[in-house]
């Protein structure tokens, strides 16, 4: 069938779809798929490599009715072609037919009606469309990748945008580390402090030594403390009645069930030692905010520095009851 076709000019531009338009109307063959949607190339690509179920196909659309745009990838989409998983069409008039019989670099109008659209969709039909009208669909196909290439590259730029993630947060830790570091010196300064640092920059006073061993991994510690923040600002404390659990708090050592800091500074301490730790957020909960309570409405900020008055009242061996 010989269909006599005039493009509106500025949607062949949009698409790229690079041919000579005359001033007289473009004179396009127009053939039948099996489902009844009648296409004709544009631009006709030699290749058999077209797009079977499963693959992962990028196109440029637009679809036109009653002289209106239906759909517009270029405005829609930012320019950018629009990317989808190929199905089995659905119905017969089904757009996915067309786009199985295109290669890479082809250029197709399809023509369809638009009662046949619309019923099968399920789709409201707009009231500018008349009974029988068709829509016309300017399609580029611009790549075509199985299934197996998509997960592959998607998980090459997911393992892109993790290392990008990661390198964004150490640099922000970088910065928070230098921040903290001169506010906790301020700190010390101004309150005459001289505490030790761990290796991995716990400060701690030990106020009173206590006797016996040190708690280790696994061990079940039994401690008061009251924890503050580095303005005075006091968030908990199983040593004041106001924040309700005036009991002594038990944990095992060791194995995270505690911020780094306590952790690591507990291990330092002997039965009945006393001793403040200065944490860095990054020992306690980084750029994690604490939720409040209501003796402390605010919780703890995220980034927060926290001064923890501990001490250790007994520990229980691993494998001893």
């Amino acid at each position: 069938m010989l269909f006599r076709f005039t493009v509106i000019f500025s949607l062949i531009n949009m698409l790229g779809i690079q041919f000579v338009i005359a001033q007289q109307p473009t004179s396009l063959q127009f053939k039948k798929t099996q489902g009844g949607i009648e296409y004709a190339y544009v631009i006709d690509k030699p290749g058999n490599n077209k797009p079977k179920e499963g693959d992962l196909v990028k196109l440029h659309l637009a679809s036109v009715a009653g002289n209106r745009y239906l759909y517009n990838s270029f405005q829609q989409n930012k320019g950018k072609p629009v990317e989808f998983g190929v199905t089995k069409p659905t119905f017969k008039g089904d757009i996915l037919e067309a786009i199985m019989l295109m290669t890479p670099g082809d250029s197709m109008i399809c023509l369809v009606n638009t009662d046949i659209v619309y019923k099968n969709t399920k789709q409201k039909k707009p009231d500018f469309i008349k009974p029988n009208d068709k829509i016309q669909y300017f399609i580029r196909l611009v790549s075509i990748k199985t299934k197996e290439q998509a997960q592959k590259e998607q998980q090459i730029q997911f393992e892109k945008n993790m290392k990008e993630q990661l390198a964004k947060q150490q640099k922000e830790e970088a910065k928070q580390n230098e921040i903290q570091e001169k506010e906790l010196k301020e700190y010390f300064t101004k309150n005459k402090l001289n505490p030790q640092q761990t290796d991995n920059g716990l400060y701690y006073i030990i106020k009173e030594e206590g006797s016996g061993d040190n708690p280790g991994v696994n061990d079940t510690v039994s401690m008061n403390y009251k924890g503050q923040l580095i303005d005075g600002t006091l968030f908990d404390s199983n040593m004041d009645t106001a924040f309700h659990h005036v009991t002594p708090f038990e944990f095992p050592l060791g194995v995270g069930r505690v911020i780094k800091g306590w952790d690591e500074g507990v291990a330092l301490l002997k039965t009945g030692a006393k001793a403040t730790f200065y944490i860095p957020s990054r020992l306690a909960y980084g750029a994690q905010a604490m939720p409040g309570n209501n003796s402390n409405p605010k919780g703890i900020p995220a980034h927060s520095i926290l001064i923890f008055d501990v001490e250790l009242l007994n520990f229980k061996k691993l494998n001893k009851q």
